[in-house]
């Protein structure tokens, strides 16, 4: 989207809620306690997606445990944003049904109000049974006809779900508008023209103030986490929401974790990511992380993490003045942080809006960088001379901002100045965690030859070099950096 159209479509969606809502400006982004009691809360759900249910044993667990929380906190229904069943089979949707059954028999909460399934088919609902998983199961067409849920997908979706399949919808829950569009491979959101029609249809009962919750699998091109996130739609339901500014979209697909910012968009309309509940994928550009396929990823000195160990979903509150996003830690129980907030109306805040006023994090007194020269190995399991650079990690436990990455660089003196000689990222090993669960420490490794080499004059020990580290929150807002003892090309080894 080029700059002039998204100024555009700023002044449009302000124009749209006037004056009075700026006043929410300075507090965006703060937990809701920032604007006090303000009203009874007019609808609750949760908001999940990406809970890749297979035939295995324990593959339910998580999925369970997380309506149970929502079913705890009396949620009015619960959204699914597509890719329930891992390989497309009606034995693993059957299960999903299994498991909402259980804590939510009858549709209903303990206390007998009824609990609203928003659920919508993702691209593995459809087309996973011939993804490479499936594959490697044998699962084909010709033997497994009857349970691959695409070739029957509305009776099975009645049989499990005990309601009428449609490939859009619109349900009402406590007087708010739910709209799904299931995937489907060859029509769908992916025909162009046809979410805005279905949209339009029904603008009678989706237009005004009032904002009313969208969901879709794929990402609407140009929102949440854009342009990094893979996976995002062709533009069609971009376009279509972009005429309903009341609109607030939950998608899914990219798993991209809900300790990123930028996971909320709020431009024309208001786009969600709802991460996933079975593992996330992280952005490539960091020395523990990887994009898939990268040749380069062979050379990074430290194993990437995989994201398996981490599962996100949120409660979402519904006040008349603002939207709350409690971003829950389904491996530890715990937030993520503080809740994240939609002002209502909405109204567009691009990505440097918010960043000017993000907090950033700090390093606590006396934080000091440690380095190692070790016998290593990298990702492609060569045996390198390293040096493993070591720092506290910043957490935000105590009021401030837990980091979202953190920026290594090397300082090689020159003279009488000091000039950068080579930048990497990384993540803290568990940064997708709730931050009391968070590790300690994080370090970040270097093949010793990326550094500054010895100096070749023999009357001179070795150029002198050394690692400053600054933590950053996920728009790139950076703390003060820390900075180790000054070292030389020759660094952990005798003179020779």
């Amino acid at each position: 989207m080029n700059e002039q159209k998204s100024q555009g479509m700023a002044q449009t969606r302000r124009a749209f809620i006037g004056q009075g809502a700026l006043a929410f400006l300075a507090a965006a982004g703060m937990g809701h306690r920032a604007f006090g009691a303000t009203g009874p809360a007019r609808l609750r759900f949760g908001a999940l997606s990406d809970i890749h249910i297979t035939r295995g044993k324990g593959s339910c667990d998580i999925f369970e445990k997380a309506l149970a929380y929502f079913r705890d906190q009396k949620v009015d229904a619960v959204l699914i944003a597509g890719d329930m069943a891992d390989s497309g089979l009606d034995s693993q949707l059957r299960r999903v049904g299994e498991t909402w059954r259980r804590v939510f028999p009858g549709d209903k909460r303990p206390d007998g109000t009824h609990v609203e399934k928003i659920f919508v088919t993702g691209n593995h609902d459809i087309d996973g049974w011939h993804y490479g998983p499936a594959r490697k199961f044998g699962i084909t067409k010709e033997k497994h006809g009857d349970d691959i849920l695409s070739l029957h997908v509305a009776e099975g979706w009645k049989r499990v779900f005990d309601e009428d399949y449609s490939p859009m919808y619109v349900k009402t829950v406590k007087g708010y508008k739910f709209v799904g569009v299931h995937y489907d491979h060859d029509n769908g959101y992916l025909k162009e023209g046809a979410i805005a029609a279905f949209l339009e249809s029904h603008r009678g009962e989706l237009a005004g103030s009032k904002p009313f919750f969208y969901t879709q699998h794929f990402h609407p091109k140009g929102t949440c986490s854009a342009p990094w996130a893979w996976g995002e739609d062709k533009g069609y339901s971009t376009a279509a929401l972009s005429a309903f500014p009341n609109a607030v979209a939950f998608t899914g697909h990219s798993h991209t974790p809900l300790t990123d910012d930028r996971t909320l968009w709020r431009g024309a309309f208001t786009s969600i990511g709802t991460a996933s509940l079975r593992f996330l994928v992280l952005f490539g550009g960091r020395e523990n992380s990887y994009i898939w396929g990268e040749r380069d990823n062979d050379f990074q000195q430290m194993p990437a993490l995989t994201g398996r160990d981490a599962q996100h979903g949120q409660l979402v509150t519904v006040y008349d003045d603002r939207i709350v996003l409690e971003r829950r830690d389904f491996a530890n129980d715990l937030p993520l942080g503080p809740d994240w907030i939609v002002p209502l109306p909405a109204y567009a805040s691009s990505f440097a809006e918010r960043a000017k006023n993000a907090p950033v994090p700090e390093f606590a007194a006396g934080a000091e960088v440690t380095c190692e020269r070790r016998k290593g190995r990298n990702r492609a399991k060569k045996e390198t001379d390293q040096i493993v650079v070591t720092f506290p990690n910043v957490k935000g436990l105590e009021g401030g901002a837990h980091a979202f990455d953190f920026q290594v660089t090397v300082e090689a003196e020159d003279a009488d100045r000091s000039k950068i000689w080579t930048t990497k990222r990384v993540y803290s090993p568990h940064f997708y965690w709730a931050p009391e669960k968070d590790d300690e420490t994080v370090s970040c490794v270097f093949a010793c030859s990326e550094l500054p080499p010895p100096n070749k004059v023999p009357t001179v020990r070795g150029r002198r070099f050394r690692f400053a580290v600054s933590p950053a929150n996920s728009f790139g807002g950076h703390g003060a950096a820390i900075r180790s003892d000054w070292l030389t090309g020759n660094f952990g080894t005798e003179e020779k």
